[in-house]
């Protein structure tokens, strides 16, 4: 299947509610209507085999019916994961263009001009028009292009601006939307332990008190990936060193326990300039909290700044110590990345730029004038990093609250401010904004007390037993009505917990049956640890999915738990993933009559229910979950339960509960 055939078979299937006409759809995969036609004539054979069929009809254009939604959802997301850089055809310059760089620059190779035309199916002199437009992006990173002594081509220049260029163009772009799909859908790096090296990262740059958002996480975390595949590649950095000046203790500490830590884990030995290369990259991605030392002008500076804006009849942000804090904060790792030519990319540049750019104007005028930042070449990336904490001090003008919220947001903590600061515009008189976090720096402290998650990460099922929206950081108008109907909702006072429900029976059955099943259902008798229950439960859980799924699931299990506490009751417990896995979501159900010893604060759980959600469909999930949660309230359906624990007993209990 061709690469515009897969976009083409997804985008039927995201707008498979409606009909879509082939000159949209000619827009959107930018193709002629023609070859739109001749595609959906060659994709229909393939799409009745795997339960669709496509309907055209007459001034309206084609639309995708499921007959067996489950095959199909195999084959629209098997196309959509295929490894990008392993595509079965080449069709345009821009994949020409991504598969010469991943022999050259990702594989290493020297390529023969006259074999890769034959392969790419085009001829010599479009192949040397390809070669032109690579130039100049390898000529950005002081890298060239060059006949070696067999005639071939290749790239020449040292490493550590290869390794660059392969994390910006592969990389950094927002191909994936997860850490997960970053490592583990890439297809590059099947070999990296991920959740290994996400668990390693997150302990040390704890333990020396250093601050990542969820987006320079996941840098950091393809930047280790990424120097494990050249190492074992034997491509080793060039003699390594800092500019004058440059001296982070807290992230040299941090980065030589990560290499130590990773050395012993995956049995590789990593040269002292790895660990160099490593703790520039975490000292311009972190701040600390409070303790490293800012230079003296640049308080004065940022003071000087916040008075031009209200000087000259813009904000008064002189009284703001939040703003002036994180900008404290923002600017000296800032500073570093500029000074280093570390490029920092920012998810949020365009839509600043498009919907704010008289703000975005301002602060590139005032900010440019301080002497720290005079004579560097600041990108629209890094301006964009700090127009989020103006358009956050902006719109913190009148706050007030009542429901207790938590904001998340991966982006960092101006962004985070900006989701608070439009939260507040439109729920002034009904929320309290708590906190705002990174999702992996939840914790049960930050959940403690919290009525709601508002999240810019789509976490899915992952934070469980609190409720969750997923929103846009710039809160948009179907945001804001989803925001009030829980609003609403909440003022209204709880629904009493009882067998009503607004689905009928059958509906109720079938999101039982979907995800749970007696082949998933154990009695555990005293012998046997909490731990031991989980490993069989995931077990359990491991049929018809990928290889290593069972120790990634284990490794996942074990990440959310760092996160906070998965006992939700005295007697229930439900164990789940930090990131989901499954391609099937699905639970497996543990009971143990006597109690088993979960922790101190737990020590005779009775109910354990794994919960393995999919990383691709998950309709019924949340009916599922919020019936576990009204399930903690049930001490008398409980009590049956464990009286006659057998899954006919479960799901009679259980299934009056989905609502």
């Amino acid at each position: 299947m061709k690469a515009k055939e897969k976009e083409l078979l997804t985008l039927l299937y995201q707008n498979r509610d409606q009909f879509l006409t082939s000159q949209k759809m000619a827009w959107h995969l930018d193709l002629s209507e023609r070859t739109v036609r001749t595609y959906i004539k060659r994709l229909s054979g393939e799409i009745e085999a795997n339960g669709g069929k496509i309907i055209a009809k007459q001034g309206n254009g084609y639309q995708l019916i499921l007959n067996n939604a489950s095959a199909f959802e195999n084959l629209v997301h098997s196309s959509k994961l295929e490894n990008l850089y392993q595509k079965n055809s080449v069709d345009s310059a821009q994949e020409r263009k991504d598969f010469i760089l991943q022999k050259l620059l990702l594989e290493n190779r020297a390529i023969d001009q006259y074999s890769l035309a034959d392969q790419l199916c085009i001829s010599e002199s479009t192949l040397k028009k390809d070669f032109s437009i690579l130039r100049p992006l390898l000529d950005s990173y002081s890298l060239s292009l060059i006949n070696d002594s067999d005639g071939k081509l290749r790239i020449s220049g040292n490493e550590e601006n290869k390794r660059a260029l392969i994390m910006d163009y592969f990389f950094r772009n927002a191909k994936f939307t997860s850490i997960r799909e970053y490592i583990d859908h890439s297809g590059y790096f099947d070999d990296v332990p991920s959740e290994t090296l996400l668990m390693i990262i997150l302990d040390e740059t704890r333990k020396e008190n250093l601050i990542l958002s969820d987006i320079m996480m996941q840098n950091v975390m393809v930047h280790l990936a990424l120097s494990i595949k050249r190492i074992k590649s034997g491509l080793r950095l060039e003699k390594f060193s800092f500019k004058p000046g440059f001296n982070q203790a807290s992230e040299r500490r941090a980065a030589a326990k990560m290499i130590e830590r990773l050395s012993d884990e995956i049995g590789m030995a990593f040269p002292e300039e790895e660990i160099a290369y490593l703790t520039l990259h975490m000292a311009v991605k972190t701040t600390d909290k409070g303790n490293r030392e800012k230079p003296e002008n640049l308080e004065r500076e940022v003071v000087d700044v916040l008075q031009s804006f209200h000087d000259d009849g813009h904000w008064d942000f002189e009284r703001d110590e939040l703003l002036k804090q994180s900008l404290l904060d923002h600017l000296p790792p800032m500073i570093a990345r500029l000074h280093q030519g570390i490029k920092q990319s920012n998810p949020l540049t365009e839509s600043i730029t498009n919907d704010e750019p008289a703000l975005f104007n301002l602060v590139k005028t005032y900010f440019s004038k301080m002497p720290s930042l005079k004579g560097l070449s600041i990108s629209d990336d890094e301006w964009a990093y700090l127009a989020l904490h103006i358009m956050a001090a902006a719109e913190r003008i009148a706050e007030s609250s009542k429901l207790q919220v938590l904001v998340i947001c991966a982006t960092g903590y101006g962004s985070s401010q900006l989701l608070h600061s439009r939260l507040m515009k439109y729920f002034s008189n009904s929320i309290h904004i708590v906190s705002e976090t990174g999702y992996f720096s939840l914790n049960d402290d930050i959940l403690k007390g919290v009525d709601l998650i508002i999240s810019s990460v789509n976490m899915g099922s992952v934070i469980f037993g609190v409720p969750f929206l997923h929103v846009s950081v710039f809160l948009t108008e179907d945001d804001v009505s989803r925001i009030q109907k829980f609003i609403d909702k909440r003022f209204k006072g709880p629904k009493s917990i009882g067998t009503c429900s607004g689905l009928s029976r059958e509906k109720q059955s079938q999101i039982f049956h979907q995800y749970f099943s007696r082949k998933r259902f154990l009695i555990f008798d005293h012998s046997y640890t909490a731990e031991d229950i989980v490993d069989t439960l995931v077990s359990l859980m491991a049929h018809d999915e990928a290889e290593n799924f069972t120790a990634h699931m284990k490794d996942q299990i074990r990440l959310r738990n760092k996160m906070g506490n998965v006992a939700f009751s005295d007697t229930v417990a439900v164990p789940h993933p930090a990131m989901p896995l499954a391609e099937t979501a699905g639970f497996a159900v543990g009971i143990a009559p006597d109690g088993v010893y979960w922790d101190k604060e737990h020590p005779s759980i009775r109910f354990i229910i794994l919960m393995s959600p999919s990383y691709r469909e998950n309709e019924g999930l949340k009916e599922v979950t919020q019936a576990i949660v009204r399930l903690l309230e049930e001490d008398k359906r409980q009590e049956n339960m464990l009286n006659n624990p057998t899954f006919e007993q479960f799901e009679a209990m259980f299934r009056p509960l989905i609502q």
